[in-house]
């Protein structure tokens, strides 16, 4: 039997790796002149004008350390701080002459050794290659980018694969552990990809037992810091009045409610058991006056024209008879200019991800929902097609590791 694909690919990828930091010079027994951090701030620096304040966000560090970074590429010439025009008390991060000549000379052999590869390559190779690439990346644009670098350092915590395995006292090597993971049965692995869809339940979740599971699952996520309040709050839905779809026991929305002030919450939910859960949360939460929950089926949602601020769900949209008819609503039900953040789960999880995910699941009772959610999940091509169909518009999809989010602010 050859090597497992995965296997391969981390080869390949190792090789790649390596010669970036070749090309960065950082393998001559010398100390680089940038660090990782560094060169992300120059290079932001360069492609878009940034605030100093901006950095630490960016870098997910303390605004102590991110002006430690700042000094030191000052220091060292590669960057100079420019008052704002608009603020006298802000000043932005420019790239001088040195570090434009320093990031130019980097492209320059990263280009050449694509080129080289490349080369290798028919056209209609090459152009394969790159749709492949930017799948498995979910990088399509400079815009997809930036929304998968920051998802990407959001999750990169909860990637995990036991590679530290033990067996008779004695710590096998990393190809042992690869090969006995990922030589498996190849029929297994295309039963975990669900590559058919299989519709689930449109009338939610009604059995008062598995509103009680459900009711501890989220509130596990919850306590383990994985409900999406981070990317919701990135995309700008931070004030006014908003509507969430499919609250369930509404802990995400309870913790938006904490993280803003003045704002307000309308959770629209098909289920009766699910609201009476929501209701006792947000009384938990101390909320009650500013969260309302409505009966109600997002397909026709009984709300007037353009009354909120920013519409947002999460988990269940594979669960919407007709996503084209929701998407329709929520643009009718929002202001022009309001923001939208829809996250789910998606259907082409890796097997190794849909493992880890479905281990994870807590209580254990919860795991055969949790596949027949991962089964009626889009992919993000049938995602953007739905949407493609559409009255939303200013939408982007971004496809991270463990599901799909879709966000964007409507014209």
């Amino acid at each position: 039997m050859g090597m497992p694909t995965i296997a391969r690919i981390r080869l390949s990828l190792g090789m790649v790796q390596i010669a970036m930091n070749m090309l960065g010079e950082v393998d001559r027994g010398r100390k680089s002149p940038l660090s990782p951090a560094a060169t992300e701030i120059l290079y932001s620096a360069y492609f878009s004008r940034i605030c100093m304040g901006d950095v630490a966000g960016m870098l997910g560090v303390s605004r102590s350390t991110a002006t430690d970074h700042i000094n030191h590429l000052e220091k060292e010439g590669y960057v100079r701080r420019v008052r704002s025009p608009d603020d006298r008390r802000a000043y932005y991060i420019a790239p001088t002459r040195k570090g434009e000549e320093w990031l130019l000379a980097i492209e320059g052999r990263l280009f050449a050794y694509l080129e080289e590869g490349m080369a290798q390559l028919t056209g209609e190779e090459q152009q394969e290659f790159a749709r492949l690439c930017a799948k498995f990346t979910g990088v399509h644009d400079e815009t997809s980018f930036s929304g998968v670098l920051q998802d990407l350092k959001r999750s990169r915590d909860r990637l995990h694969v036991p590679m530290t395995v033990v067996k008779e006292g004695r710590l096998l090597r990393l190809e042992e552990v690869a090969d006995a993971r990922y030589h498996a049965d190849e029929e297994e692995q295309v039963k975990q990809m669900f590559e058919e869809r299989i519709p689930e339940t449109d009338d939610g979740i009604q059995d008062e037992m598995i509103v009680e599971f459900y009711e501890e699952m989220q509130k596990n996520l919850r306590d383990a810091g994985h409900l999406p309040l981070g990317g919701l709050l990135e995309s700008g839905i931070r004030a006014g009045t908003a509507l969430e779809i499919g609250p369930g026991p509404g802990y995400l929305g309870l913790e938006w409610l904490k993280a803003t002030e003045e704002t307000r919450l309308v959770g629209l939910e098909i289920s009766q058991a699910m609201i009476a859960s929501a209701e006792k949360n947000a009384a938990g939460y101390g909320l009650t006056a500013r969260v309302r929950y409505q009966e109600g089926n997002a397909l026709a949602m009984p709300f007037e024209d353009g009354v909120f601020d920013a519409v947002f769900s999460n988990g269940s949209l594979h669960e919407w008879e007709s996503p084209e008819r929701v998407f329709d609503e929520i643009s009718r039900v929002l202001k022009v200019g309001g923001r939208f953040c829809i996250t789910d789960l998606r259907r082409d999880l890796s097997p190794g991800i849909y493992r880890q995910m479905y281990d994870s699941c807590e209580p254990p009772e919860i795991r055969p929902g949790f596949e027949s959610s991962v089964r009626a999940a889009y992919t993000r091509e049938e995602i953007m097609d739905l949407l493609g169909r559409s009255h939303l518009t200013g939408w982007q999809v971004i496809a991270h590791p463990f599901g799909l989010v879709i966000h964007g602010k409507k014209a």
